[in-house]
């Protein structure tokens, strides 16, 4: 009988993620087909289902309290999960949230908006297109929230249309058919964005790179990719975007 590695689970990293869903479901999926054996997460859902505005507050403060409970249980870093719950009180409140976390619990802290903005400078983001899961009558707000974090211009968008309870459902396939319409017809754009890391993102990444000679940069691409290089895993990572290829 062969022996059980000693170690746990989580002996080169573990990773906390308040994620806003009621319900998660692919955010972790795709996290385990990306990192390396030895990285788990841990995960906590806060409170979102429709995202109203009671729902934001209520989970900016849940998500105080589950960054403090990871901490007590032994996590390496938090991430403050969703952009929205970050800017909720302040583009210049989500600067400083982090630092602030951090001296208090004494762990390493990044956010949603901080890990995508990081991802944005290395990739050197520019002129981008962005592909959102959710109702047409999010995409302003959604394109210039990234206008204003990653100070790049938003010059196409598209929207899938789906309740933000049911963004899970969405098919593999649709953020590939998204970004392939909007790089056709935006061939300055070079980058595409894909906001929001609980629809299927990570295995269109390759695909739209190889056939556009772009950047695509994921929200959850980039939170993983930020926690991994802050818990000092370096490997480069093949078969999700040039992120993890290169940095």
């Amino acid at each position: 009988m062969a022996e059980l590695d000693p170690r746990a689970y989580g002996h080169r990293a573990r990773i906390g993620y308040t994620s806003p869903p009621l319900t998660t479901e692919v955010f972790p999926y795709e996290f385990y087909q990306i990192v390396p054996k030895g990285v788990t997460l841990v995960v906590t859902s806060l409170a979102i289902v429709v995202r109203s505005a009671t729902e934001l507050d209520d989970s900016y403060e849940i998500s105080l309290r589950a960054a403090r409970e990871m901490r007590d249980a032994g996590v390496d870093l938090v991430c403050l999960g969703g952009v929205p719950i970050n800017l909720n009180k302040g583009y210049a409140n989500a600067e400083t949230l982090c630092a602030a976390m951090e001296a208090e619990l004494g762990v390493k802290v990044s956010s949603s908006a901080s890990a995508q903005v990081s991802a944005a400078r290395k990739l050197g983001v520019r002129k981008a297109v962005l592909a959102h899961p959710y109702a047409e009558s999010d995409t302003a707000r959604i394109s210039g929230s990234y206008e204003t974090l990653m100070g790049c211009e938003v010059v196409g968008r598209m929207c899938w249309g789906s309740p933000f309870n049911r963004i899970g459902a969405i098919p593999q396939h649709g953020a590939v058919e998204m970004g392939r319409t909007l790089l056709k017809a935006h061939p300055e754009a070079d980058t595409i964005l894909f906001p929001s890391p609980h629809w299927p993102t990570a295995h269109a990444l390759d695909i739209l790179e190889a056939e556009f000679g772009v950047n695509a940069l994921g929200a959850h691409q980039a939170i993983v990719w930020d926690g991994l290089r802050r818990c000092g895993v370096d490997e480069k990572i093949d078969g999700f975007g040039r992120l993890f290829r290169e940095f």
